[in-house]
């Protein structure tokens, strides 16, 4: 490690262990207060926290490189005459605050957007940010690059900065259906069994295995 540490110093011009230490990142496998639904997968997504809000993750959902979970403000908005987390940053080792209260009390009275929630069947394309207390709704796609900062409904197509709504994919009838299949609840020798049915229209496949 130390031989790395010393390459990297000499080639990049700085200590590379030095940089870890100071981020607030965490990759999203690493992540403790993530919960990650059956057969999702991600290729490298990052996920900054100062709290530990949850990051909930639905089945099946892809997850490409450099995908950012941002799950909390980071205290950013604990006051209303400035945008610089006071409280967290000037008293950062301290548990008792100039005012006798306990600082862990305070931080935690403070309303905060916090938590991310991310539906089944999820796409989330490359370098796209998920911002703190958006939920993500079941069978959406997010572009890459996208900057999501409000809610995105059930089979959405969403992208830019910050991200819009360009598309949605079925019916509201067909997507009611879909989302009461729920084919993610499905054994997999199930899907395995019934595969070439997901290549049918989302309406022929809607209608083939909905049940009233």
């Amino acid at each position: 490690m130390k031989k790395i540490r010393y390459y990297l110093w000499r080639v990049l011009g700085f200590d590379y262990q030095m940089l870890l230490d100071k981020t607030d990142y965490v990759l999203i496998k690493n992540d403790k207060f993530t919960q990650r639904g059956l057969r999702t997968y991600d290729n490298g997504a990052l996920v900054w926290r100062w709290s530990n809000a949850p990051l909930i993750l639905g089945k099946y959902c892809s997850i490409a490189n450099d995908v950012r979970f941002i799950v909390d403000e980071g205290y950013h908005n604990s006051s209303k005459v400035t945008n610089f987390p006071l409280i967290d940053n000037l008293f950062k080792n301290e548990k008792i605050l100039p005012n006798g209260r306990l600082k862990k009390e305070v931080l935690e009275e403070i309303k905060q957007k916090k938590g991310i929630t991310i539906g089944n069947d999820v796409w989330i394309g490359m370098s796209a940010i998920i911002m703190p207390g958006v939920i993500i709704g079941n069978g959406v796609t997010i572009g890459a690059n996208a900057v999501v900062t409000k809610d995105i409904p059930d089979y959405s197509i969403a992208v830019g900065c910050p991200s819009k709504i360009i598309k949605i994919k079925h019916s509201e009838e067909v997507i009611n259906k879909l989302n009461k299949i729920a084919w993610w609840d499905w054994d997999l020798e199930i899907i395995q069994s019934r595969i070439d049915d997901f290549n049918l229209s989302a309406e022929s496949f809607a209608n083939k295995y909905y049940i009233k």
